[in-house]
C-alpha cells in the first residue's frame, strides 16, 4: 500500500476530504482557519474553495467572532485549530456565538495527551470542561477515519445545535481494531467493539480505544472478558441503550483522553445516577490527574498510567478485589 492510500485512513484527512464533498453540496459552508491549515491539509479546500476559505492567522477569539457573524447571515462556519487554543483562548466568544441559537463547527485538533511532543500549551486535556457547560453544544470525538466521515456528515446535515469534534492527529496505530461490521453512527449511543461480562472499559478517540484494546488482549489471555465500547458521543447520552448495554455488569471502567476532571467520564457518570441508571455497581476513572508529561507516546502514556500494560495491571487488580 502507498502512502497516500495509508494517508486516507488518517482522522484528519478524512475529514478534509469528507467536508470537501460536503461543501460541494452545500454552499453555505464557510471554512474559517487558524493558520493551521497544513496539520490536517486544508490547503485542498481552499485550492477549490477560495472564496469560502478564510485565513484568520493566529487570532481564535477574532476568528470565532467573525464565524457568528457569518452564523447569523445562515452560513454554516467550520472553524478550525489546535483544541487547546481554540476552546480555551476563544471559550467567551464561543459561549457568545452560542447564545445566538447559530450553528457552528468547531474542529477541535491535536485533541488529547497525544502527540505530545510540542509540550503541555499543544496537549489539550480540558476542552471537555470548558464547552460542556454551554447549553447547546455536542462534543464528538471519532475513533477512526469512518467514524469522522459519518459525525462530520451528521453535524453538518441533521445536528442543530454547535458542534465541536475532536480530532486525533496523526496515523492510527498499528494493530487498531475495526468498528463493527456495518456500523452506522448514532447520536448519543456507543458501539461494543469486544464482548465480554467481567467488566466494561467506556472510552473514546484513536489513542485510548487502543491502548484499552490491548489491555483486553492481555486480559483476555488470563481468562478476564471484559466489554470494551467506543463513546464517540462526549456529552450526550442515550438512557436506554446504556441501561442495555451495562446490564448487570459490576465493574465499569472509564479511560479519559482529558483531564480525569470535567471530562467524558464524569458526564456519563453524572447521566448514569441522575438517570438511575446504576445499580451498585464499581465505578474507576482513570486518566491524567497533573500536568501532562511531554516525550513519545509511550513515555507520556506509561507515565500517567495509561499504557495498556498498566491498565491491565489497574483492572485486573480491582477484579480480584470484587
Amino acid at each position: 500500500m502507498n502512502n497516500s492510500k495509508k494517508k486516507n485512513n488518517w482522522i484528519t484527512n478524512s475529514f478534509t476530504d469528507c467536508l470537501i464533498k460536503q461543501a460541494e453540496k452545500k454552499k453555505e459552508i464557510i471554512l474559517l482557519d487558524a493558520d493551521l491549515s497544513d496539520d490536517v491539509n486544508l490547503f485542498k479546500f481552499a485550492k477549490k474553495f477560495p472564496k469560502r476559505f478564510i485565513q484568520n492567522g493566529i487570532a481564535e477569539q477574532d476568528m470565532v467572532s467573525m464565524a457568528g457573524g457569518l452564523a447569523l447571515m445562515g452560513l454554516l462556519p467550520v472553524v478550525n485549530s489546535f483544541a487547546s487554543f481554540l476552546t480555551a483562548r476563544a471559550n467567551e466568544q464561543i459561549y457568545n456565538n452560542s447564545t445566538e441559537n447559530t450553528k457552528i463547527i468547531y474542529m477541535c485538533l491535536y485533541a488529547g495527551i497525544l502527540p505530545a511532543g510540542a509540550g503541555k500549551s499543544h496537549q489539550s486535556l480540558r476542552d471537555i470542561s470548558l464547552l460542556s457547560s454551554i447549553p447547546n453544544m455536542k462534543i464528538y470525538h471519532p475513533y477512526n477515519f469512518l467514524e469522522t466521515r459519518k459525525i462530520l456528515k451528521y453535524c453538518i446535515n441533521i445536528e442543530r445545535n454547535n458542534c465541536a469534534i475532536r480530532l486525533s492527529i496523526g496515523p492510527p496505530p498499528t494493530g487498531s481494531l475495526s468498528l463493527p461490521k456495518n456500523y452506522n453512527f448514532k447520536p448519543n449511543k456507543g458501539s461494543v467493539m469486544t464482548k465480554g461480562s467481567d467488566g466494561i472499559i467506556f472510552s473514546y478517540g484513536q489513542t485510548m480505544i487502543n491502548q484499552a484494546y490491548k489491555a483486553y488482549q492481555i486480559l483476555l489471555k488470563q481468562k478476564i472478558k471484559l466489554k470494551l465500547i467506543n463513546m464517540p458521543c462526549i456529552n450526550s447520552f442515550d438512557k436506554k441503550w446504556l441501561k442495555k448495554t451495562i446490564g448487570k455488569i459490576k465493574h465499569l471502567f472509564f479511560l479519559e483522553d482529558h483531564n480525569i476532571n470535567g471530562g467524558f467520564s464524569d458526564l456519563i457518570i453524572s447521566f448514569m445516577m441522575n438517570n438511575k441508571i446504576l445499580n451498585n455497581q464499581v465505578l474507576q476513572k482513570f486518566g491524567p490527574s497533573e500536568f501532562p508529561a511531554c516525550g513519545t507516546p509511550e513515555e507520556v502514556l506509561k507515565y500517567h498510567k495509561l499504557d495498556h500494560i498498566s491498565l491491565a495491571s489497574q483492572i485486573k487488580k480491582k477484579l480480584k478485589n470484587k
